[in-house]
Parts: C-alpha cells; structure tokens; sequence
C-alpha cells in the first residue's frame, strides 16, 4: 500500500527559536517603557505562578508595566555600558539581571511599590525539584482528607507514587507509617504529588524589590540571595511550568 504524503512524523519537542525579531520587539517594550515611566525596580521571584502573577499586573495596569523575559536580552535592552546603555544609570541596573528576575517599570510612589510587593505571596502546591519547606508524614491505617475518608479510587494512585496502601472493605488503608517529605530535602515527581493529593501547599509564589533606577540612578534595595526556589539553575527554570503559549498578558515575554 502505497504511504500517504499526509503521514509525517513530527517531534514534539520541536520548538521554534525565538528570532531576531522577538528580539527587537523585547528591546523595543523595555526602551518605550523606560521613556513613559519615571521609576524602574529590578525584582526577583521565587516559586512563579503564572495565573496570580496575571492578576497583580491587571491590577496595576493604569499605572505599571511588568516586562520578563531572556535576561540577556533585557540587559542588552538597558545597555551593557556607559556607551551603550539606553538611559543614565541603566547599565548599572543590567548588570544585576540574572536567574529568575523582572523589570517593573510605575509610576507608582515607592511606598506604594514597596507595599505591593512587601503584601504579595500565595501559597501553591510544590513542583518536583523544589524544597520541603516542613516535613509531612502519614500514619497507618485509615487515610482522610479534612477528616473524610479518602475516595477508594484513589488507592491505585497512590500505591503508584509510593504509598504503602490497600483497599480494606472499599476503605484506603496505610500499611506503614510513611514520610512523605522531610524539610529542607529537594522533593522527587512522587512526593510533590503525593503533597498535592493530601492537600499540602509548601511553594510560596514571592517577589522582592532588589533595585531602583529613578532619576537617572540606581539604588540598591536588597541583596540578591541567589536563591530562585523551584529548580532555580539559572535562566531557562524561571518558566519550568509549560507557561509558553497559555495566554500570557501583553509585555509578559516567557523565555525559549
């Protein structure tokens, strides 16, 4: 049988490279941006959750601009040096840009900006490669939930991530008592679903200011700890979450 001209393979893991032209147009959103706006805070994130962070930017969108993207395009967007820096002082601010960070350009007073980020956290559920923050354990017998026996279904699941169970008379039973996770240790695929099942949030979506660029200067907020929280390994774990293409608000650049 002859094969069909319609029968093609395609890889999933495929990507297209960002090109030159999402480039410039990067360059082009930090340049407007730091013509229209009088203050520009450097902020680095930990545990990012693209649902809430879409909510503060349409919060403030009167007034902010939140811009993320490759770092090295943002640096280069600001200017590497006193010759090449696109404003006064900008250069100094692009050689802090690295791991997971962001621009905020407002024109918002700093009290306001301070507040904003001082009161913004949300609680998640923990990604694989991330850190317990408290250890979680279970004892034997009987599961519950919120006090309710846990939904005999669910036995296959969890006998598939690990847990020691059965099914007694249709009620999920824990053979052994079993830590889950224990504080401070980098959790695996299994127990951040486990964590998940049993309702247990140990990801906290955070931001800090770390710089100010106003006024043609830069001044420095905080000290950068360099730890960026879920598989923090430089630029391309800002996004380990499958974000690309999930409807990102407008000036939200998700790194390739």
């Amino acid at each position: 049988m002859p094969k069909s001209k319609r029968d093609k393979k395609v890889s999933l893991t495929k990507v297209k490279k960002k090109g030159r032209e999402w480039k410039e147009g990067l360059i082009e959103s930090v340049r407007t941006a730091a013509d229209n706006y009088p203050s520009l805070y450097l902020f680095k994130f930990e545990n990012f959750r693209n649902e809430h962070f879409k909510e503060l930017r349409d919060e403030h969108r009167d007034t902010s601009k939140f811009v993320m993207g490759s770092n090295k395009v943002l640096r280069v967007a600001l200017g590497h040096d006193a010759a090449t820096e696109y404003k006064a002082g900008l250069a100094d601010l692009a050689q802090r840009i690295r791991g997971s960070m962001g621009l905020l350009f407002t024109r918002l007073p700093r009290a306001e900006v301070e507040r904003i980020f001082e009161e913004f956290e949300v609680m998640d559920y923990a990604r694989a490669g991330a850190r317990a923050t408290e250890t979680f354990s279970l004892e034997a017998g009987p599961l519950t939930l919120y006090g309710e026996p846990l939904a005999h279904t669910l036995e296959p699941t969890l006998r598939q991530h690990g847990l020691p169970t059965r099914l007694n008379k249709g009620v999920v039973e824990l053979v052994a008592d079993f830590t889950v996770c224990e504080e401070g240790k980098q959790l695996k695929p299994n127990q951040a679903a486990l964590l998940r099942i049993f309702d247990q949030k140990q990801a906290a979506f955070k931001m800090r200011l770390l710089a100010l660029w106003e006024n043609d200067a830069v001044e420095t907020l905080a000290d950068d700890d360099e730890d960026d929280g879920e598989g923090s390994d430089g630029e391309a774990a800002e996004f380990d979450d499958g974000l690309d293409g999930m409807g990102l608000p407008e000036g939200i650049v998700l790194p390739q």
